[in-house]
């Protein structure tokens, strides 16, 4: 059986902090903007338009999440048009957002005609923490809880039915194993001939992966085909795309060395 949304509007009735803005809205907004800084502290790259340019990459992002959300449900947004713009409701969609991010960085690359490597290294800090958020955001508004547990590592999560269960932390999991692969992405020191774009496409690899490994375990409803959720396909789809990505970057890199260049 399909639910008739792919996630649950949990963000609605979320209590409002600060007068006006939900802790999922603050959450993601305070993530995006350490991740802007982050992107400009540890680029390796004089940028000037680093920042100008992740201000849009965010909103791209966020614009391809939103429709990529109404589109799965289209069958209530068909009859809710109105609705589709109003983000704040809730509804965003991860894939949506990744496709939003490698649009953005293919129109910087036009528009400042820097080269998509060197961008993809560049914005990595940024779209780790906004992955670090994304997941944090998640387990606050009751997406993405795994199967309920009485063990001391159990967390309390309000699913879907309202019900306040002690579940296995897949959204920390997330967050902190999400963090610490682009930390290690960035940090992690690479060969000096490494081609530009290296540690963006690990770094994406490695977020994909663990989006693709928690879902299998997930049990928050969602569409399934063959078995698996509609995100766990995506997920290994866009995981085998990266992986070709590598593989000719590491191939390119191979034929740069034995030239001797």
């Amino acid at each position: 059986m399909i639910e008739p949304l792919w996630y649950d509007f949990r963000v609605i009735t979320q209590p409002l902090v600060l007068g006006t803005f939900t802790l999922y809205a603050i959450l993601i907004s305070g993530c995006a903007g350490l991740g802007l800084y982050l992107s400009h502290l540890l680029s390796k790259q004089d940028l000037p338009f680093l920042i100008d340019g992740g201000i849009g990459l965010v909103l791209v992002s966020l614009l391809g999440s939103r429709l990529s959300f109404a589109l799965f449900n289209f069958a209530y947004y068909k009859d809710h048009l109105l609705e589709v713009p109003q983000f704040w409701l809730g509804g965003l969609s991860w894939p949506g957002a990744f496709l939003g991010a490698v649009l953005s960085i293919l129109l910087i690359h036009w528009i400042w005609k820097e080269p998509p490597g060197v961008l993809a290294d560049s914005y990595l800090p940024l779209l780790g923490t906004l992955a670090v958020g994304i997941w944090l955001a998640g387990w606050g508004t009751g997406i993405g809880y795994g199967p309920a547990t009485q063990a001391w590592f159990g967390v309390p999560v309000k699913d879907v039915f309202g019900e306040t269960v002690r579940r296995w932390p897949f959204p920390i999991l997330g967050a902190l194993s999400s963090a610490g692969w682009v930390g290690g992405a960035i940090l992690f020191p690479l060969k000096r001939q490494s081609p530009p774009g290296t540690r963006g496409l690990l770094g994406l690899a490695g977020l994909l992966a663990i989006n693709a490994l928690i879902s299998f375990f997930r049990v928050d409803p969602a569409p399934r085909t063959l078995g698996l959720r509609w995100e766990s396909w995506i997920s290994l789809a866009l995981l085998a795309a990266v992986g070709v990505g590598i593989y000719f970057l590491t191939k390119e890199n191979t034929n740069y060395e034995s030239t001797g260049s």
